[in-house]
């Protein structure tokens, strides 16, 4: 796709197949050669190429960098040429900083849960467990989200996980919270959030569930500092 055509060309994922073996072919390379270089298994590409398993956002970014292309160019249906980008190298040998994994306290623990909208519920217990999104609201240290009274999400009581995180994929970082608390009806009117709060769909709001934060616990991701990151 050109710098003059880019943007202006719906996506089609019906040329992804073709537009995938076409540009492995310009490359040279086999179905094995493609899989080492984006890190994904040889059958999976096989099956991108086949029409039979449309990929996913993050995996379709990894086999256009594989290609050596860009993803706009994979799902174009103009008989355009590729863009041709730098080769990867093979996952686990990419340069860059290192990054670490450090724990949170529960100050930027609890920052990061009152700047979000949607977060996750787990209720790992009983007969049919769950993990739903919701939008929420923080009262305090405790989570709240409003419900339809004929939903699942309504009949939420006892112990459940609420985990919220945010990750940037360019930039590799991001962070994670887990809220491990008891779930309860809210019998207050005023504690409800407003309707439209939250960017995820949400319906009717006859119910507002409270999750009484037991244990938070939370976990980021950052580039390595000082000395080791040179």
């Amino acid at each position: 796709m050109t710098e003059e055509t880019a943007g202006t060309i719906r996506p089609s994922i019906d040329a992804l197949p073709g537009r995938v073996a076409a540009r492995r072919r310009e490359l040279g390379l086999s179905v094995e050669d493609i899989a080492h270089r984006a890190g994904l298994p040889g059958a999976w590409v096989n099956s991108v190429e086949s029409g039979s398993t449309p990929p996913s956002a993050p995996a379709l970014s990894r086999l256009a960098d594989a290609l050596e292309t860009s993803v706009d160019d994979l799902l174009s249906a103009s008989p355009a040429g590729f863009t041709h980008r730098i080769p990867p190298r093979p996952p686990g040998q990419e340069p860059g900083p290192g990054r670490e994994l450090v724990e949170m306290n529960d100050e930027e623990c609890q920052a990061h849960l009152h700047l979000q909208l949607v977060g996750r519920i787990a209720v790992p217990y009983g007969p049919d467990p769950f993990v739903l999104p919701v939008n929420y609201v923080m009262l305090g240290r405790d989570v709240m989200f409003c419900t339809a009274a004929d939903s699942v999400l309504a009949q939420v009581e006892g112990p459940v996980l609420f985990e919220v995180d945010e990750i940037v994929d360019s930039a590799r970082i991001g962070w994670s919270v887990l809220i491990r608390g008891t779930a309860e009806r809210d019998r207050d009117p005023t504690d409800a959030p407003p309707a439209a709060e939250g960017p995820w769909p949400a319906g009717r709001r006859d119910v507002c569930i409270r999750i009484r934060a037991e244990r938070v616990t939370g976990r980021r991701v950052r580039p390595v500092v000082g000395e080791e990151a040179g």
